[in-house]
C-alpha cells in the first residue's frame, strides 16, 4: 500500500513537473515573439528616423546649396559677358559679388558637414565641440539659458563615445528648442570612478513617457528613441524622467572599458 501510494505521488509530481515545463516553454515562446515584435517595431521606427534625416539633408543641399550654386553660375556668365564687352570696371564689381557668393556657399557646406559630423570632434575633441555647439545653440535660442558642467578631461572620454555623446546632446537640445518651452537647460559630463555620466536636464513643459510610448513614439518620440538606441548600442545605460509641467531629465551612464563603437 505504501509503495503504491509512493508511486502515485511520484507520478503526480512528474505530471506536475511536465505541466510546469510546458507552461514555461509557452511563456518563453510568447516572450520571444513579443520581444521579436518589439525589435521589428523599433527597427522600423529607426529606419523612418534615418529616412527623415536623409530627407532633411537633401532639402538643405537642394534649397540652400542649389540656390547658391545657381547664383554663382549666373555671376560667372555675367562676368564673361562683361569681359567680352571690355567693361573692366563692371567686371571687377561682378567678380567681387561672385566672391561673396562663393564664401556664402562655403559657409553652407561647412554647416551641412558639421551637422553630419563635426570636424572639431576629430581635430579638437568633444569638449571643444560641445562649447562650439552651445555657442551656436545660444545664438539661436536666446530665451533658453545653457548651464554646462564638464568635469572630464579629453582623455577621460573614449574616442568611440565622442560622436555618441555629441549626437545625444544635439538631439536632446533640439527637442528642448522645439518642444520644451524651457528657460534653462543644464548639461553635465562627469567621470566618477570607472564610469562616465552624461546628464541633460531642462525646466520645460515635460511630458508623460508612457503616453508617448503608447502613441508609437511619433513626433518628438523619434528623437528620444534615437538617443536611447545610441546609448544602448554604445554600451550605455539610458534613463529618462519626465512629467507634464516638470521638465525632462536624461541620464546616460557608461562603464568605462565596456563601451562599444556606435
Amino acid at each position: 500500500m505504501y509503495a503504491k501510494t509512493t508511486g502515485q505521488v511520484r507520478q503526480r509530481r512528474q505530471r506536475l513537473a511536465a505541466s510546469w515545463m510546458e507552461e514555461g516553454r509557452d511563456m518563453t515562446a510568447e516572450a520571444s515573439c513579443a520581444s521579436q515584435g518589439e525589435l521589428q517595431r523599433l527597427s522600423a521606427q529607426l529606419l523612418e528616423v534615418q529616412e527623415n534625416e536623409r530627407r532633411r539633408i537633401a532639402i538643405d543641399l537642394h534649397d540652400v546649396l542649389g540656390s547658391s550654386l545657381t547664383m554663382i553660375k549666373l555671376g560667372v556668365e555675367e562676368s564673361l559677358q562683361l569681359m567680352a564687352a571690355n567693361e573692366t570696371g563692371a567686371v571687377t564689381e561682378a567678380l567681387q559679388q561672385l566672391r561673396l557668393k562663393v564664401q556664402d556657399a562655403f559657409g553652407e557646406v561647412r554647416r551641412v558637414a558639421m551637422d553630419l559630423r563635426p570636424s572639431t570632434l576629430d581635430d579638437l575633441g568633444i569638449l571643444a565641440t560641445l562649447s562650439w555647439f552651445f555657442r551656436e545653440f545660444s545664438a539661436v535660442c536666446h530665451d533658453t539659458k545653457v548651464e554646462m558642467d564638464f568635469r572630464v578631461t579629453e582623455g577621460n572620454v573614449p574616442f568611440q563615445l565622442k560622436v555618441t555623446i555629441f549626437r545625444i546632446i544635439q538631439e536632446a537640445s533640439c527637442n528642448v528648442a522645439k518642444h520644451a518651452n524651457a528657460t534653462c537647460i543644464k548639461v553635465s559630463l562627469k567621470k566618477i570612478g570607472d564610469a562616465l555620466y552624461l546628464s541633460i536636464e531642462d525646466d520645460g513643459n515635460g511630458f508623460d513617457p508612457l503616453e508617448l510610448s503608447r502613441n508609437g513614439w511619433r513626433d518628438k518620440g523619434f528623437g528620444l528613441l534615437s538617443m536611447k538606441e545610441r546609448a544602448k548600442l554604445s554600451g550605455g545605460r539610458y534613463e529618462l524622467t519626465s512629467a507634464p509641467g516638470q521638465g525632462t531629465h536624461i541620464c546616460v551612464r557608461w562603464q568605462l572599458g565596456s563601451a562599444v563603437a556606435s
